[in-house]
């Protein structure tokens, strides 16, 4: 009789299913890929960056560049990384009901569009004008201070004649008083 009543308190807990014990195969297996992973994303930046000191060995080797792709790629792989942990160890891969899986994957998407509209912010900043995200006040007195450095050096380009008073007898009339010399010209021609 008290083995039919502690049975019978217990019914409760076995409609919410069971976890899922991992063989040996798929945590090796899960273990190996994120770990390939982790290589890659480390690999992928050495090699964006073309040099690479390991454990004191200076390695240099051709760039890749992929530009304004790297964070992407990099997100990439991190979310490879994410599905794996999230599908395996968190248990959404063997979920009847999907009702964990619908909440991860919206917040993945809201997450995305974080990281896409902030992606979009940093890829673009070089297309807008230099000076538009600097105050007016800044401005003016960058201006303020061309203007006192024009001033300070102004006397050095206005150089003073090296003669005042030109000597006539060194230097002869002025041209302008002279008339220009006319070649005659003769009526045989």
């Amino acid at each position: 009789m008290a083995d039919h009543a502690h049975t019978e308190g217990h019914e409760e807990h076995t409609g919410h299913g069971g976890h899922h014990v991992f063989d040996k195969k798929t945590l090796l297996g899960t273990f190996y890929i994120l770990v390939g992973l982790t290589f890659l994303t480390v690999i992928l930046a050495l090699w964006e960056r073309g040099f690479a000191d390991i454990f004191g060995l200076e390695l240099e080797f051709p760039a890749l560049h992929v530009g304004p792709l790297s964070v992407p790629i990099a997100f990439a792989i991190a979310g490879t990384k994410v599905y794996w942990v999230a599908t395996r160890f968190m248990g959404l891969k063997y979920e009847k009901t999907g009702t964990n899986t619908l909440v991860f994957l919206g917040s993945t998407s809201f997450l995305l569009v974080f990281f896409a509209f902030t992606w979009l912010d940093f890829a673009f900043r070089d297309t807008f004008e230099e000076l538009s995200a600097v105050p007016t006040d800044v401005l003016e007195e960058q201006a303020l201070e061309a203007q006192t450095v024009q001033t300070e050096i102004e006397d050095e380009f206005n150089a003073a004649p090296l003669v005042a008073d030109p000597d006539p007898e060194l230097f002869g009339t002025p041209a302008a008083d002279v008339a220009p010399a006319v070649p005659e010209t003769t009526d045989a021609e």
